[in-house]
């Protein structure tokens, strides 16, 4: 029997790094990226880094021009120490490959194509702009940041930052919104935290996805738990007299059970705003082990939900962790309100630096006015998912 080919073998995925806990915005994290473009305007001023042909792949072995071109880039941005040969894809340029896609939130396959052959090809020009642009974002929020507690959501990076004192004292992995249905930039109050939470499902995402997975599936508000309603607190609807294919459907309103199959999770942070989006679990786990993660309607899901509720208590009433979880296993609905509320950003920081090593991230979102092709829309993946916020 023969083997199968290394290359139609399934590659294993690496998991995505730990969020830094150097803070994102702070007055020397603002010196540091302000060093970070005075070296890429040097760049741009002795015309740029060269350009690679487009749909190639290059990995570790190959020997040719566009070798020398990746070689090159990487040796002007630092990723990669001058010498070797320059046209050989030797350890010391894969090593090379991995640190620049480390530093713009790839997977560090150390192969060049796709994705990381495109993020190569964005301009110098276009990475200056992207640096002087996040710049004046830090600038404008750091007058923000003057609670001494308070917690920072990057949807670009889809990171969570809670400091205290300016010092970062627990990051979280993130899920933000879809490039459809992108998180919006705020500034909000945290106030109470909701255990095992109801989940009203808003009248947009009821049309776009909860009716249409009705119809496909007469079953499927039994199994997800979601109630229907004629309005909001009006009398319960027995979801087998509605006609789901008929205009009446979208009349009606919905109200998912709490448990470990709610879109909330067991926990949602409560933070009021005119954006109507907040903080919460998700029963969707495997999410977090993405590099992109681009998945919600525009609200944030939070990996280490259990540790962001026991810092935001702080002890409040002998409140600890284990005393969080064993709320939890009881599996009862309770609201508690937040004694020292905490001021909450979700920002969109799509350039920072740290230590040293310039942070890019894409423009998911098309902010920055100046994004490119970044390949597959991770919204058009196929996933086994409930409809959710």
């Amino acid at each position: 029997m023969l083997a199968a080919h290394p290359a139609a073998a399934q590659r294993q995925r690496t998991l995505p790094p730990e969020p830094s806990t150097v803070p994102w915005v702070s007055p020397a994290g603002i010196q540091e990226l302000q060093g970070a473009i005075a070296k890429y305007q040097a760049i741009v001023s002795a015309g740029g880094w060269p350009m690679l042909p487009a749909r190639i792949t290059l990995r570790p072995g190959d020997s040719d021009a566009n070798v020398a071109i990746v070689r090159r880039h990487l040796e002007m941005t630092g990723d990669m120490r001058r010498g070797g040969d320059a046209y050989l894809f030797d350890a010391a340029l894969e090593a090379g490959v991995k640190r620049y896609q480390l530093r713009n939130g790839l997977e560090p396959t150390g192969i060049v194509y796709g994705i990381t052959q495109r993020s190569l090809n964005v301009p110098a020009q276009t990475r200056l702009r992207q640096l002087q642009l996040n710049l004046a974002r830090m600038q404008e929020l750091l007058p923000k940041l003057s609670a001494p507690r308070q917690v920072l959501m990057n949807s670009a990076s889809f990171e969570l930052q809670a400091l205290n004192g300016g010092q970062v004292e627990l990051t979280s992995r993130t899920i933000a919104g879809k490039r459809a249905t992108p998180t919006p930039t705020i500034s909000a109050t945290l106030q109470a935290l909701n255990i095992y939470p109801f989940w009203h499902v808003p009248g947009s995402i009821a049309k776009a996805a909860l009716i249409p997975a009705v119809r496909k599936d007469p079953s499927y508000l039994y199994k997800e738990r979601i109630r229907v309603f004629s309005t909001f607190g009006g009398e319960e609807i027995d979801p087998s007299m509605v006609n789901w294919w008929g205009p009446e459907a979208e009349r009606y309103v919905f109200r998912q059970d709490p448990g470990p199959q709610n879109a909330l999770g067991l926990i949602r942070f409560d933070m009021p705003n005119k954006q109507i989006v907040y903080m919460h679990d998700t029963p969707m786990k495997n999410l977090f082990d993405y590099y992109e993660r681009a998945n919600s309607a525009g609200c944030v899901r939070v990996q280490r939900y259990v540790d962001l509720a026991d810092w935001l208590l702080a002890g409040q009433d002998g409140w600890s962790r284990a005393g969080i979880e064993a709320a939890l296993a009881e599996g009862r609905a309770k609201t508690i309100k937040l004694a020292r509320p905490v001021p909450v950003h979700f920002i969109y920081l799509t350039a920072w630096a740290e230590n040293g090593n310039v942070q890019f991230r894409n423009d998911l979102y098309n902010r920055d006015d100046s994004a490119f092709d970044p390949g597959e829309d991770i919204a058009s993946r196929t996933f086994n998912m409930p409809v959710a916020p």
